[in-house]
């Protein structure tokens, strides 16, 4: 297996064990992970703002990017709890580890 693709399984595996929604966008190389959780619970919210990281730090990054979404660091975060969907991007990322995402992922849905 290649180092792309065992990094990409990682990814994968840790997602669905903590319950997030991996989705690998091309051409702009973006990593979105989004859990839903009951709206208005602000436990649940503190939960998947302590777990994201975990998934994201998984993704080797090959390029400068970012880290951004619905954390507790901003506004986001209102609209998060509102709407019980918590939402995370990353850009500069491993292609090769993204494609691999891509490819494996209808295994761990």
């Amino acid at each position: 297996m290649s180092v792309a693709k065992t990094k990409a399984v990682k990814l994968l595996e840790t997602a669905k064990k903590l319950g997030w929604d991996v989705n690998a966008t091309s051409p702009d190389g973006i990593l979105r992970i989004t859990k839903h959780f009951t709206a208005g619970s602000m436990e649940e919210f503190v939960e998947c703002d302590m777990e994201y990281y975990e998934v994201l730090s998984l993704l080797p990054s090959t390029e400068p990017g970012s880290v951004w979404g619905t954390d507790g660091g901003g506004v986001g975060a209102i609209g998060a709890i509102k709407s019980g969907v918590f939402q995370m991007s990353k850009s500069g990322g491993s292609k090769r580890v993204l494609s691999a995402i891509r490819k494996l992922k209808s295994a761990y849905v």
